[in-house]
């Protein structure tokens, strides 16, 4: 369940206009698609097999300590969104048919993509997501080093420009 905690953390990174609450209740998804790729949580198999033994019970989802964990489809996803993925195992304790293990990596596969509206493009002093990062995998001219990277979120939390997307 969200509790009060989610919903500081959700309230602190997205603003909802009036307009913009009035309006999810009238507009239905006027043909454009929403979809986009599923993000799977740590500790999971290969895409193929997680859709092959992910049923969509749920445990996984009750045990994530920052609620980041959904069930889309029958099938669990990740939305690092509001807080970081600890990487605490909890899921994968818990998963029943396996497709999280804690023999499976300790990585979401995310990784961090930049914008134009990052300070560092903009030739302006940010090291927030450098320092945020327990890795230590994001230089100073932005590049990741994808093995350090386990796709935890804290850069994507701590950027306070939103310049961030976990890809």
């Amino acid at each position: 369940m969200k509790n009060e905690a989610y919903y500081q953390a959700y309230f602190s990174h997205n603003q909802i206009s009036r307009r913009k609450l009035l309006r999810s209740f009238f507009i239905v998804n006027e043909g454009k698609t929403t979809e986009k790729y599923a993000f799977r949580p740590p500790f999971s198999a290969r895409e193929d097999l997680f859709s092959a033994a992910c049923n969509g019970c749920g445990k996984c989802v009750s045990v994530c300590p920052n609620h980041l964990i959904h069930v889309v489809k029958q099938q669990a996803i990740l939305e690092i969104d509001y807080a970081p993925c600890h990487l605490c195992g909890k899921c994968a304790e818990v998963c029943p048919t396996h497709a999280l293990h804690p023999n499976f990596p300790a990585d979401t596969r995310l990784r961090p993509q930049f914008s134009s509206t990052c300070l560092i493009k903009q030739q302006q002093i940010c090291i927030d997501c450098q320092t945020a990062c327990p890795q230590q995998a994001i230089s100073p001219d932005l590049i990741v080093n994808n093995e350090c990277c386990n796709g935890c979120g804290e850069c994507k939390i701590a950027c306070f420009t939103n310049a961030i997307t976990l890809k």
